[in-house]
């Protein structure tokens, strides 16, 4: 590994910041290289936008990428002086638009990870070989690497037959050719939904929108909050689901009693939330999954004010119309796509967590075939140990091969905010830059 470079792929939040870290712990010299296809380093696809309408969901005062220095981004933004319609202050905060992060993300990796090798390409293919790794990229050129972190975000999923039928929401052929008196259906209304919505009326589409989920619940807002105490969760009720809930239930009435909002319950047991999720049988899993999955996605991931605002407004116009009930079948028609008694131009998934089982070809199919990796036993992602280290087809950790971020999700469950790929990110370059000192 001393002889080799770190490969880091992926260039978004999760690579950049695994970066910047090797960049603090290596030695001088020491060969860091980011393979990012786009070639720009810090946005990736989560904050690649370029609408100031999407803002992030989570405070300014939460989104420095060193945890050991919080108030980085916010310093980086009052030393700014960028467009004021970037930046909100509410009564919960200040909330900044994903395009300002990106360039947050793009200047702090200029400035402080110099010392990475920056490399414009998508790596396709990995193999072991003599005790390190070649990494084949989309032009078929190969990259030997002494070890390599996977940090590729999202994995897209694979296309639908019909082209109307819109099975990953971030490319943007779809919204071509939209007639504004036809409607476009989203199923799921959750935060995706509402970022789809946004883009919709970026480009200029006035047309109805339709948003259908089983229980048709949109996501929370944010609020000012009082800081409340991590509270304790018994061995019993540590075991179940149930017993979460109702501890967490319980907690939230007494903080409601004190005049303290559900949402300092919420956000103070994030520091406990793998640990929750990971002593919980495969089973019980499943069963949050089924059961808890959509009560805590729209309380733990939540608008920012303005957000909730826009969206309020667009449904008091009645151009945003949310549904409930099971998802309907799916027909195509000449006109369409036909979902129950609704006729629309587009669907557009955004059910969030779906798995691995039906992914686009790329890289981590590649990892799998080649057993270099596999699926945690729930299929949500990639298979790691608490130290990140990948398991092979055999279930034994792959020497030299790390990953981070919604990748892992299977194995932390939250991992796919900035405060959490932080920390994992932290983790990581440590455990990687011992192993290349040793």
């Amino acid at each position: 590994m001393t002889r080799l470079p770190i490969a880091v792929i992926g260039g978004g939040f999760s690579g950049a910041a695994t970066a910047l870290h090797l960049a603090r712990l290596l030695p001088e010299g020491s060969p860091v290289t980011l393979f990012e296809r786009t070639g720009r380093v810090g946005p990736g696809l989560a904050y690649a936008t370029g609408s100031a309408s999407h803002l992030l969901n989570v405070r300014a005062a939460n989104m420095s990428v060193f945890p050991d220095d919080p108030g980085h981004f916010v310093r980086w933004l009052a030393a700014d002086p960028g467009d004021p319609g970037d930046r909100h202050e509410t009564e919960a905060g200040l909330f900044a638009s994903r395009q300002l992060y990106a360039r947050y993300l793009c200047a702090t990796f200029d400035a402080e990870g110099a010392g990475s090798r920056r490399v414009p390409a998508e790596i396709a293919d990995c193999r072991a070989e003599d005790g390190s790794f070649v990494l084949t990229d989309t032009t078929g050129a190969e990259h030997r690497a002494g070890a390599v972190i996977l940090a590729t975000g999202h994995v897209a999923p694979r296309p639908a037959a019909d082209p109307r039928h819109v099975t990953d929401p971030w490319s943007t052929a779809w919204l071509e050719g939209l007639d504004p008196k036809k409607p476009v259906l989203i199923r799921g209304s959750a935060l995706t939904m509402v970022d789809i919505l946004l883009t919709l009326r970026e480009v200029g589409f006035t047309g109805p929108v339709v948003a259908q989920s089983r229980r048709g619940r949109l996501p929370q807002a944010h609020r000012a909050t009082t800081p409340w105490p991590l509270p304790e969760f018994s061995p019993r009720d540590r075991a179940t689901v149930r017993g979460v809930m109702r501890r967490l239930r319980e907690e939230i009435a007494l903080a409601g009693r004190s005049g303290v909002d559900w949402r300092a319950v919420i956000d103070c047991i994030r520091p406990i939330t793998a640990d929750l999720w990971q002593g919980w049988s495969i089973d019980e899993r499943r069963r949050f999954l089924r059961h808890a999955r959509r009560w805590w996605d729209i309380h733990r991931h939540r608008m920012a004010p303005p957000v909730e605002a826009w969206v309020g407004d667009e449904l008091a116009k009645g151009t945003l119309r949310v549904e409930s009930g099971r998802l309907p079948k799916l027909i195509p028609e000449a006109d369409g796509i036909r979902a129950g008694d609704l006729l629309c131009q587009r669907v557009v998934d955004a059910v969030g967590l779906t798995g691995m089982s039906d992914i686009r070809p790329g890289l981590v199919d590649r990892l799998l075939a080649r057993g270099l990796a596999r699926l945690d036993p729930l299929g949500i992602g990639l298979d790691v140990g608490g130290d990140l280290a990948v398991r092979g087809a055999d279930g034994r950790t792959v020497p030299g091969l790390w990953a981070l971020g919604p990748v892992v999700r299977g194995t932390f469950w939250e991992c796919i905010a900035v405060p959490d790929i932080r920390r994992q990110a932290v983790d990581c370059a440590a455990r990687v830059a011992a192993q290349a000192a040793s």
